[in-house]
């Protein structure tokens, strides 16, 4: 995947909206154009040299599914709108790769945007953002990226397994946002297993590293539940949407999608609540350790206070001081700080200080 430049929403500052400037970053150097066809009895899918290649399939009374990896040309896009008769709006929003997770109706369609994820080599999170568009007989998406996450909706219309090439575009869409959630699954089994180890360092033996991965893991969740609680809103005006392109068949299938979404929103909650226990379990055991060596020093210093008297004592120097001439006196004195010390640890181990 190659990566460009980063562009940020102050550069539409002064542009009138609905102007098509891509906001974000590029994640791949060309644009991909794929179309499929398909109805029960057929399949055809092509690589597209441009939008116009598209228009062949309009008006035709099978599926047509039109998907676009890239989205830093907006000259594309614009194309794409022209021919299908998108709002400039619409099109704004689809290049404003930071939306919100959200639907839109159209005069004869859907528009919806969501947020898919993904897992890099080093198991960190990747987002980036997924449009649709749903029309009568066709369904339009576009992603940030190279990295095809439909392949496996791909491989069902290839092989006609299941019930997809006969439910039409609206069945087509359910299954290619279900694919996307099914992605949130599994980037949650990550984080659980990622919160597992960071919960065994804790209980053995923590290093400094370990509260920077706390924090990491705390602001990777609070992002996740903002771009996947938004979500479930979508999905609840596409269940309420009167553009009668989603069938009642098909309305089960998102009711379903709900309930996953919800799952994976009671996950991400779990999981905040787990990371903030990670948090105090690691203060409290760096405050304990701070009370375990303050309790050594302390008994340390309390040992040698007396020792220290002692010393200061005999270290007077006075004339008349009888024990300084006696044969026995440094002994003596010896012993007595050992016979202190003895008595003081045997006192500290019956009242359970060591």
């Amino acid at each position: 995947m190659t990566t460009g430049i980063v562009r940020d929403r102050s550069e539409k500052l002064g542009f009138p909206p609905g102007s098509l400037i891509f906001v974000g970053e590029q994640k791949t150097d060309n644009v991909v154009l794929t179309v499929s066809n398909y109805d029960v009895e057929h399949f055809e899918e092509k690589t597209a040299a441009s939008i116009e290649d598209c228009l062949s399939y309009r008006d035709l009374p099978s599926t047509t599914w039109i998907h676009v990896c890239g989205l830093h040309r907006p000259d594309i896009i614009e194309s794409l709108g022209s021919c299908y008769g998108i709002h400039h709006l619409f099109l704004e929003d689809i290049l404003n790769t930071a939306q919100r997770p959200k639907m839109e109706d159209l005069e004869d369609g859907l528009f919806i945007v969501m947020k898919a994820f993904t897992l890099s080599g080093d198991e960190t999170t990747a987002a980036e953002q997924v449009s649709f568009i749903l029309g009568e007989n066709y369904v339009i998406s576009l992603q940030e990226g190279n990295d095809d996450i439909f392949e496996p909706v791909r491989s069902r219309l290839r092989s006609s397994r299941g019930r997809i090439r006969s439910l039409g575009p609206d069945y087509l869409l359910y299954a290619l946002m279900d694919t996307v959630v099914d992605h949130y699954f599994s980037v949650l089994e990550v984080l659980g297993e990622r919160i597992g180890v960071l919960e065994d360092e804790l209980l053995v033996d923590h290093t400094q590293e370990t509260m920077p991965q706390i924090h990491r893991l705390r602001r990777e969740l609070l992002f996740l539940k903002k771009t996947i609680w938004p979500l479930r809103e979508v999905i609840s005006a596409m269940l309420r949407s009167e553009t009668g392109l989603i069938r009642q068949t098909t309305q089960f299938y998102i009711r379903d999608l709900y309930d996953h979404v919800i799952q994976v929103v009671d996950s991400l909650e779990n999981y905040r609540e787990l990371t903030s226990a990670l948090l105090e379990i690691y203060l409290s055991s760096v405050s304990n350790r701070m009370n375990e060596v303050m309790k050594v020093l302390t008994i340390i210093a309390t040992i040698f206070i007396p020792i220290t008297f002692i010393a200061g004592v005999y270290g007077m120097n006075f004339e008349f001081m009888p024990e300084l001439k006696w044969r026995w006196g440094y002994a003596l004195v010896w012993g007595v700080m050992i016979a202190m010390i003895v008595a003081m640890l045997n006192y500290f181990r019956k009242k359970k200080w060591l």
